[in-house]
């Protein structure tokens, strides 16, 4: 659920945008985001999209979040590129400010290759606004 939900700010398309970018991540890593936190990972670093941050840019170690099934089958030279153009979309999604997330068409142009797609800001649960 988008931040802007729990805040009682307005309600936009960008939290459409917000819920996109958690199924995005829910596919490329074959995990319900709710799954999380029955985990063996610290209640303190339970959220979703952070953990798969950190697996994707501080130990840039994209192949951790696959999914299991599909893990197997990961080439780092033939599918690197098009796991972290997904990974990086679903992280511009999941921006905490509404405003920082991308349009849905700019996010579709995301995921084809055809605007860049630099390294977004880590997302956290909640933006003091």
């Amino acid at each position: 659920m988008a931040p802007e939900w729990v805040k009682m700010d307005p309600i936009t398309a960008n939290a459409d945008v917000y819920s996109f970018g958690m199924v995005l991540l829910e596919l490329v890593s074959g995990v319900r985001s709710f799954d999380m936190q029955g985990s063996l990972i610290e209640s303190e670093d339970w959220y979703f999209p952070r953990w798969a941050f950190d697996k994707a840019f501080k130990e840039m170690r994209v192949e951790d979040i696959l999914d299991r099934q599909i893990k197997h089958c990961f080439d780092n030279r033939l599918h690197f590129d098009m796991v972290d153009r997904m990974v990086k979309t679903a992280m511009w999604c999941l921006q905490d400010r509404p405003e920082a997330r991308p349009s849905m068409g700019k996010v579709a142009k995301m995921l084809e290759g055809t605007v860049e797609n630099i390294e977004p800001k880590k997302p956290t649960i909640f933006y003091y606004g």
